[in-house]
């Protein structure tokens, strides 16, 4: 039981396992989940347009070029004064500076006390100070050791603010560090003026660096000196001030930049801050739990096998990134990706194995199935031969019988040979030539003969009369003497005669004034107007009365026409092309049809054979009707055609692989197979695969050793093809006998002794009564999304039996109702 149970839910526990690894990796290994976070954080922030910093930040940064310019690093403090206090004359509202000035540099000593005028003058200075190792406790902040820049030495009254963050991948910063009986506020959280009351701020980089308004060292300077709007562009500004020479400055990667500076990263800081959009990490938790509902939710829909599971699992995957970018873009809340990408991941190459591993089951019961008609046809031919190997050495009084099953064994061979060729594709029609003019395919000389015939008419103007039987393409040899013709431009105009009354087709033709009759309630142009200039073709023109042949004469003759109720005559200029199926020569000669009118149509005859006089011509027609389906054909199939005698010619072969297209594809096949085509084509009863099933359990008595032994019986196939073929057969036949189920065991059965229809008759009960228990056990009543959940139902049944299972299911759903 353990052992069935596993081994039918293999892929649904490997898939549960999966995701739990899925939630244990990324918790044991932080590298893979902060990749996994950063990754997809990077992609989503880079599909979405980039946000725009605060236009209240500005950063003045010292570039490898003004390093150059103005001296070896460390520069001179006294540029630091001289920007400080140009600062301070253009009215900034708090500067940053971001450089670390050591004490330990003595030669520096000499500007110290300069800048520590400028920075006590302009009063709105934060400087930097760097801690030693921090950890937390409690959610609080602690650190070993706090360094200040040499000013803050110098005049403890100076603002400082710590330049400290956690990790270059979470890019946190603690708000405030504790070091023994001192705290220090963060850098960015003093020049911003926040009274935040988080413990750290988590940046959120919206966009390049390079969208802060930013100037170099010297560009500044010019700037001051020598643009009087200076002060309207510096008012009210918070300016940082720090290194950006990737020499001298850690550079670090957000989803924008490949390189950015520690200077830019305290900018964000502020702007963060500012517009209070750093990143709230409180979701995290509820997040993972949303992951994992989502993951399960994909992994019951995938297992149900319902036809819409791809959309479904594509939907938990919009729904995802669509919560999460509404969280990390609108709300600005930290995203837990790593748990659902990984998960998603791992379930998607599951699905893809499970896929491919159905499939491959599916085709093994093909294979099966051809196997068996293989192996049991070359056992009958065996048995052939030694029956004619005794026939052979037996006396002429006792071959009667043994001549009787010789002819019985060939009969069965035959059908057998007829089911093994019906699993094999037709190659042959590939590699047929198709000649396709105008829409008429062909490769018999005769259609060639009617080719040239048409080439030869077509330029000219005169009257043309097409015959031939119905269903052998006399529009289409219209429609290409038009085509060809010097009228080709023009209107084609088509009418079948046979389809109107005289009155009705007068007035079609000819077109009929206002009160001409009753219902003419406005003027009617006419065919012979609307083919003015161009081409009319009358279909079935044998079927016209004499009194309108004398009307059509008349045009012939002259090309003057008069609309019903109208005594006006109208000229008009058109080619006429006839068609007719019956024999106007006999017709004439009983008086039916003008013989002056059929001279007069008659100027040139094309005949067209029928079909089955030039049967080259079927496979290529086949080929070129299959030339947009993703269908071929089966060999019995193409065989059963050629030997059919068409009696609606190229019409009726062609509506007859129209319908074997659509029950090939509803089969999900892509190959037409006898099945596919009607009985009347069929002229032998085929074998199909599943009565030799029921063949075999019938003598077996329907045993519970029945099934096994037919599966080795036919070639050691897999008694689930076995098995499945027999309830597909048995469903067949329900709906066949009209869910009558005492008729349904006794043709399955084929006995009339009672243990073997008590046996079969337990079968047929054991596979209804599991439907009706899955039916009483989902709510809903459509049968649409009942079958949606009944994918195991279906899943090794061949499908062939699944329109039958349709069915079942809902004569079962409306018994239930």
């Amino acid at each position: 039981m353990l052992k069935s149970f596993l081994q039918k839910n293999k892929f649904l526990l490997l898939k549960i396992s999966l995701l739990i690894v899925a939630i244990v990796l990324p918790a044991f290994i932080p590298s893979l989940k902060y990749s996994l976070n950063n990754t997809t954080e990077s992609l989503i922030k880079n599909i979405l347009p980039e946000k725009t910093p605060d236009t209240s930040i500005i950063l003045v940064n010292i570039t490898s070029d003004d390093i150059e310019k103005i001296g070896p690093w460390p520069i001179k403090r006294s540029y630091y004064a001289l920007l400080i206090r140009n600062l301070k004359l253009v009215g900034v509202k708090k500067i940053g500076l971001e450089v670390f000035l050591s004490t330990r540099l003595a030669s520096q000593s000499v500007y110290d006390k300069i800048l520590e005028k400028e920075i006590a003058e302009a009063g709105n200075v934060v400087l930097s100070s760097v801690a030693g190792e921090i950890y937390e406790r409690n959610g609080k902040f602690f650190t070993d050791s706090l360094s200040y820049s040499t000013p803050k030495l110098l005049n403890e009254g100076f603002q400082t603010g710590h330049i400290n963050f956690i990790s270059d991948e979470d890019f946190l910063i603690p708000v405030s560090l504790t070091s023994f009986n001192s705290v220090e506020t963060a850098f960015s959280v003093k020049l911003a003026d926040s009274n935040t009351d988080n413990e750290k701020i988590i940046l959120n980089f919206i966009s390049s660096w390079n969208k802060f308004k930013k100037y170099s060292l010297l560009e500044f300077f010019e700037l001051v000196n020598d643009n009087e709007n200076a002060e309207k562009m510096f008012k009210d500004k918070i300016v940082l001030i720090g290194v950006t020479d990737p020499q001298i400055s850690p550079q670090y990667k957000t989803a924008f930049d490949s390189e950015l500076p520690g200077l830019a990263l305290h900018a964000f800081a502020v702007d963060n801050l500012l517009n209070n959009r750093f990143y709230d990490d409180t979701l995290l938790l509820p997040q993972i739990g949303f992951s994992i509902i989502l993951l399960l939710l994909m992994i019951y829909f995938f297992e149900n096998q319902n036809p819409k599971s791809l959309v479904y699992a594509s939907g938990c995957l919009f729904l995802f990134i669509s919560v999460s970018v509404l969280l990390q873009e609108v709300f600005y809340f930290k995203v837990e990706y790593s748990y659902f990408t990984l998960g998603f991941a791992f379930i998607v190459i599951i699905q893809l194995i499970q896929k491919i591993y159905e499939s491959s089951a599916v085709l093994d019961i093909a294979l099966n199935e051809k196997e068996a008609l293989r192996s049991l046809l070359q056992r009958k031919e065996e048995e052939l031969a030694l029956l004619k190997n005794r026939f052979e050495n037996f006396s002429k009084e006792n071959s009667t019988e043994l001549k009787n099953e010789i002819e019985k064994l060939q009969s069965e061979i035959q059908k057998l040979q007829e089911s093994n060729e019906d699993s094999k594709i037709a190659d042959e029609l590939a590699l047929q030539k198709v000649e396709v003019f105008y829409g008429i395919a062909y490769r018999s000389k005769q259609m060639q003969s009617v080719v040239d015939l048409i080439k030869k008419a077509a330029p000219t103007d005169s009257t043309i009369l097409i015959t031939g039987e119905s269903g052998t393409g006399k529009e289409l040899v219209a429609n290409a003497i038009h085509k060809l013709s010097s009228r080709a431009d023009k209107n084609f105009v088509v009418v079948n005669c046979a389809a109107l009354t005289e009155t009705l087709l007068e007035s079609e033709l000819f077109g009929h004034v206002k009160g001409a009759f009753t219902g003419a309630i406005s003027d009617k142009q006419g065919k012979f107007e609307l083919a003015d200039k161009g081409t009319i073709f009358l279909d079935e023109i044998g079927e016209t009365s004499e009194n309108f042949q004398v009307k059509l004469l008349r045009v012939l003759q002259s090309g003057d026409i008069e609309k019903v109720g109208s005594t006006k005559t109208l000229k008009v200029d058109v080619r006429v092309i006839a068609a007719t199926n019956k024999n106007l020569e006999q017709l004439v000669r009983e008086k039916k049809f003008r013989d002056d009118l059929f001279y007069r149509i008659n100027v040139i005859n094309i005949n067209l054979p029928p079909l089955r006089e030039r049967k080259e011509d079927i496979d290529v027609i086949i080929k070129h009707l299959l030339r947009d389906e993703s269908v071929q054909i089966s060999v019995a199939a193409l065989k059963a055609l050629n030997e059919f005698d068409w009696l609606g010619n190229v019409r009726e072969l062609e509506s007859v692989i129209k319908r074997a297209v659509i029950f090939a594809k509803a089969e999900k096949r892509n190959i037409i197979q006898l099945n596919d085509l009607p009985d009347q084509i069929i002229k032998t009863v085929k074998t199909n695969f599943e009565e030799l099933v029921l063949e075999s359990l019938r003598q077996k008595k329907f045993s519970h050793s029945a099934i096994s032994e037919t599966a080795k019986e036919l070639g050691n196939i897999n008694r689930t093809v076995v098995a499945e073929n027999f309830r597909g057969y048995s469903f067949k036949l329900f709906v066949e006998n009209n869910f009558d189920k005492k008729l349904t065991v006794k043709q399955v059965a084929s006995s009339e002794d009672n243990d073997v229809l008590k046996r079969v008759e337990q079968k047929f009960d054991t596979w209804i009564e599991n439907i009706k228990e899955d039916i009483n056990s989902v709510h809903e009543k459509d049968f649409e999304s009942i079958k949606n959940q009944f994918a195991s139902k279906y899943k090794n049944l061949p499908q062939r039996f699944h329109p039958f299972l349709d069915e079942v299911i809902k004569y079962l759903l409306n018994v239930k109702s």
